[in-house]
Parts: C-alpha cells; sequence; structure tokens
C-alpha cells in the first residue's frame, strides 16, 4: 500500500554497540490502530516483508480505503516481480509513483478489464472487491497450462458458483465471475452470510488479507530442507534425525595457539566428539542425511589467525585427518567462525576459505554467517561464491536496553534481504535458534540485565499459572509477562508459532532450507513442526 514511512518511524530503535550508533532499517514498533483480529497477522507479516508500509504518524489506517494502483503495487511486490520501466495503461505517466509497478501489471496482462477501451486505467480510482478477485485470478490462473486455464474459464468456475450460492451472485460482473470464484475457490477471498459484495470497495485491512492469502496459498504446501545442529546435549532429539536432511555435528573448534600454530581441537571444549559418538552418525547413515563436521571459534584473535598463513596450513592439515578418518566417515565441513566485526577482516576469510575449499576436494562447504549490518568482516559475494551451502544466523539481535529479543521478524527477513543481494537463495538457509531472552523489572524499578532462559524453564513457566502468553506484534513472537517476589518479567520465545512463521519465509524467499540450532533445545512440538513442513 502507498503508505507514507519516513526513517523516524520506520527505524524505530537505534542500537549502539561499543559506543557505535547503528539503526536497523525495519518497522520495529507496532501500529496504533491494528486490531486484534483476523488481519493483524497478516498486517505484520507483510510490513516485516516490506510489501506494505504504514504511515509515518505509527498508524496503519485499516479502514482506508485502495485505489486500483495501490493494489496493483501490493500484487506485484507480493509476487517478488522487479519493478517494471515498459508500456503503461494510456492514462499513467512514466513519473508517476504507481508507474513501475502498473508497467508490470501491464505487460503480464493482468489489469483485464480494468482498463477501458481507451487503454485507460483510472488508477487512482476506488478498487472493489470483485476487481480485486479478478486481478488475483488473472495473475494466478497464468501460472497453470494451458489446458487446465481454459477448463477453468469455461466450465469449472460454474461448478464453484453452485457450490457457494452467494446470495449476490447475479450482481457480479459477468465477466468477471470466474476470477471471483477461483479467488474463493483458494480461499483468497471469500464471502459471508449476504454475499461476495462484489461492488463494495476494499478497505487496506481487508487487503492485506488478501494479499497475505494469496502469498500462504502459495508457498503452504512447499517442503524445504532441514538442518538439524548435533550440539551441547542433543542426544534426547536423535530419533529425530530422520526428518532432516543434513546433520551439523558440533564437535570440533579452531585451536589457535599463536605465531603458525594451529589445529583441529575434538576434546577440550564444549564443542567435542561425546562418547557415544558412533550413535549420532548412525542415525544419520539411516536417515540418508547428509553428515558436516561443524569447526566453531569466536575467538579474539580470529583476526590474527586469518592473516597467519602457516597457522592456516596446519589447521587444514590436521581437519583433513579427522575428515578422512573412516571412524566418522563425514560428507563435509561447516565453518563457524564468528565476531569478525572489521571490515579489513573480510578479505581475510574470503582467502582462508579459499584455501580451505582447494584443499577439501570431495568434501562439501558449508559457512555459517552473522546479518552483516554490525559484523562487517564477512564477504557474502565471495562467501557465497565458495561455499555449497551459507546458513544465515538470522538471530542474536538481543540487545538488554531496549528490550530487542533475539529474533523479531522483521529484522530476520531485513537479514535474508541483504543476504540474498550477494548469496543465490539456491545456496542459502535461514538459521533459526531455539531461544528465549528474559528482562526482571525489580519492584524498586530497576531492570536488569537480559537473561537467556532454558528452554525447559521457559516451557514449564508457560504452563504455570499466572502467566499471560501473546503473540506479540511486530516481532511475531511469544510474549511471556508474569510476576514473583523478584519483580515483573517480560519474556520473548522462540516457540513452535514463531518457528513456522519463519520457516515461512524461508518458502517465501525460495530459500535452499531452515537450520535449526541446536537439536537438544527443541520440543516436541518444534519437531512435529519440522516433520511437517521438511523435504522428504
Amino acid at each position: 500500500m502507498r503508505g507514507k514511512r519516513i526513517a523516524a518511524a520506520a527505524l524505530a530503535l537505534m542500537m549502539l554497540f561499543s559506543g557505535q550508533a547503528f539503526a536497523y532499517e525495519a518497522q520495529l514498533k507496532p501500529f496504533k490502530d491494528v486490531p486484534n483480529d483476523y488481519a493483524q497477522e497478516a498486517i505484520y507479516t507483510l510490513t516485516a516483508l516490506g510489501v506494505i508500509d504504514g504511515y509515518e504518524d505509527l498508524t496503519y489506517r485499516p479502514e482506508g480505503s485502495l485505489s486500483r494502483e495501490a493494489f496493483v503495487k501490493l500484487l506485484v511486490a507480493a509476487s517478488q516481480t522487479e519493478a517494471g520501466t515498459g508500456r503503461l495503461p494510456a492514462d499513467v505517466a512514466k513519473d508517476r509513483w504507481s508507474a513501475p509497478y502498473l508497467s508490470v501489471a501491464y505487460e503480464n496482462e493482468w489489469l483485464g478489464s480494468l482498463l477501458d477501451s481507451d487503454g485507460k486505467l483510472m488508477p487512482a480510482k476506488t478498487i472493489t472487491r470483485q476487481e480485486v478477485a479478478m486481478l488475483i485470478g488473472v495473475s494466478q490462473l497464468q501460472m497453470l497450462d494451458e489446458e487446465s486455464r481454459e477448463r477453468w474459464l469455461t466450465s469449472e468456475w460454474e461448478k464453484e458458483r453452485d457450490d457457494r450460492s452467494f446470495q449476490d451472485a447475479e450482481s457480479i460482473d459477468a465477466d468477471l465471475r470466474p476470477y471471483v470464484y477461483y479467488a474463493a475457490r483458494h480461499g483468497i477471498m471469500e464471502g459471508d452470510p449476504a454475499g461476495f459484495k462484489p461492488s463494495e470497495p476494499l478497505n487496506r485491512k481487508q487487503a492485506a488479507a488478501v494479499i497475505y492469502r494469496l502469498l500462504d496459498n502459495r508457498v503452504s504446501g512447499e517442503l524445504v530442507d532441514m538442518t538439524g545442529y548435533y550440539a551441547l546435549g542433543s542426544y534426547p532429539a536423535i530419533h529425530h534425525v530422520e526428518k532432516l536432511s543434513r546433520v551439523i555435528y558440533g564437535w570440533s573448534s579452531l585451536q589457535y595457539d599463536g605465531a603458525g600454530s594451529a589445529s583441529l581441537n575434538v576434546s577440550t571444549t564444549e564443542y567435542k566428539i561425546p562418547n557415544g559418538y558412533a550413535e549420532p552418525l548412525e542415525a544419520a547413515n539411516e536417515a540418508g542425511a547428509a553428515k558436516e563436521l561443524m569447526v566453531f571459534y569466536a575467538g579474539a584473535d580470529l583476526k590474527d589467525f586469518l592473516k597467519d598463513q602457516e597457522a592456516q596450513e596446519s589447521f587444514i592439515e590436521s581437519l583433513l585427518a579427522a575428515m578422512n578418518d573412516p571412524t566418522y566417515s563425514f560428507d563435509g565441513v561447516h565453518i563457524d567462525f564468528e565476531g569478525l566485526k572489521e571490515a579489513g577482516s573480510a578479505a581475510d576469510y574470503a582467502s582462508f576459505l579459499t584455501l580451505l575449499k582447494e584443499e577439501l576436494g570431495a568434501f562439501t562447504l558449508s559457512v555459517a554467517v552473522p546479518p552483516i549490518e554490525y559484523y562487517k568482516g564477512y564477504d557474502l559475494k565471495k562467501i557465497g561464491e565458495l561455499a555449497d551451502s551459507v546458513v544465515l544466523m538470522a538471530y542474536d539481535f538481543t540487545h538488554g536496553e531496549s528490550r530487542l529479543p533475539s529474533a523479531p521478524l522483521p529484522l530476520v527477513n531485513e537479514a535474508v534481504q541483504t543476504a540474498l543481494r550477494s548469496i543465490p537463495k539456491e545456496k542459502l538457509v535461514l538459521g533459526v535458534s531455539k531461544q528465549a531472552n528474559q528482562w526482571i523489572t525489580a519492584p524498586d524499578g530497576t531492570t536488569g540485565p537480559v537473561f537467556r532462559p532454558a528452554i525447559a524453564d521457559v516451557e514449564k513457566r508457560l504452563a504455570s499459572a499466572g502467566v499471560t502468553a501473546t503473540w506479540s506484534m511486530p516481532y511475531l513472537l511469544k510474549k511471556l509477562e508474569f510476576k514473583d517476589e523478584r519483580g515483573s518479567h517480560l519474556l520473548y520465545y522462540e516457540d513452535t508459532q514463531s518457528i513456522e512463521k519463519k520457516i515461512w519465509l524461508a518458502k517465501y524467499y525460495g530459500l535452499s532450507g531452515v537450520s535449526l540450532w541446536h537439536m537438544g533445545n527443541y520440543t516436541a512440538g518444534d519437531w512435529e513442526l519440522v516433520g511437517k513442513h521438511a523435504s522428504e
């Protein structure tokens, strides 16, 4: 929608890291006037995606009318089609705000009967429900093969008409009826006991619901590859390996001793090969899942290691020894080197990955990367070229003072959009971290640091009396509030519902898959969800 969103409202939040001002582009404040009804989730999801906007005063104006050009803009944005510069309706100037979107619709012949005999659109005219249905029907029927499309247009729509029995069916324009019933057939637009109301205008709230249903209809039946991180006490989830396409074993780390000396450490940190390692490896073999060895490091001297060619060669030699050990039979390596904040480290890291890739031979290489708004030491384009897959760790945005949780959907979406400018979607995996963030305000009004409670404790708290649990907007995370002797508690939680929304996001962008950090944290309900969406 053609909302006016300016920087002060859209940025909404200024982060301070090490004294450096840092702003996110996503909207992180709720609208003042969006009711808790059928359209709420649609409005906030589409706002997170950047498909719709609010206004500079943080209102959405849900009852506001919608013009023809405004709805076409929504339809084009939701289709993820690049704005066009081609032909336009006769009454649309090239410099009109909506021209890039109308050009796409015009070139794709979506506008249909909205154009009059002179080829004019009247773009500012308020759009009606039956005109919306026509735009949706035409654009969606184009995706069918010719035989299926003609079958619907000539006969099948009549059966839907008879089944629906809209009381005002005769008031629907004859030429638009196949499209109205196509939208109804797929649950994108529905009537009520009074009928379809074809000539009534569509308001902004209804438009958001329609576009969201259109997108959900497109992605809901898709399946995605699921990657699980088997680390840090994940044994209770071993029987869920069958749901995964790939397992990344968090069993090693880089050991950098400085001055030309480095090796693979598999025994002395929390990321070590556990006793009974054969069982989780065999579980992956039985499931036909790929097996990768994760190498973790987040030391302050990482930037020094990336300049130490001799140490890198020593490390790679040690890593290859483990990779070639038939005891484990790993298929590939997963590099998770974290904390590179300085842009100067980007070239050094890319050089290391280039060297590693050359030595790995038939072993695959995957790389974990953070959102790069703050971590500048990751050249996403080069990493995307070198790696077979890239896991985007779209979380840990947590900020104590502002009470920003780990993975609000607007920031996850922003991170994905940024990554896709450099990494092909066929290689990009959306990383999800199962965690919670908790703030406690003491009776005297002071708020302590942010805590990350154990998942089992959060689940127990959810089942307790006195807890208010809501679906938080615009974060699209579970929000818990309760009080005890310590004070007032605010907790944001990555629960099954919010995980499903992130899986939905991965489908929307056509990403390679979704990864789960770490398997031991996920609940029975989470795993049921993973099984529902996992590719076979």
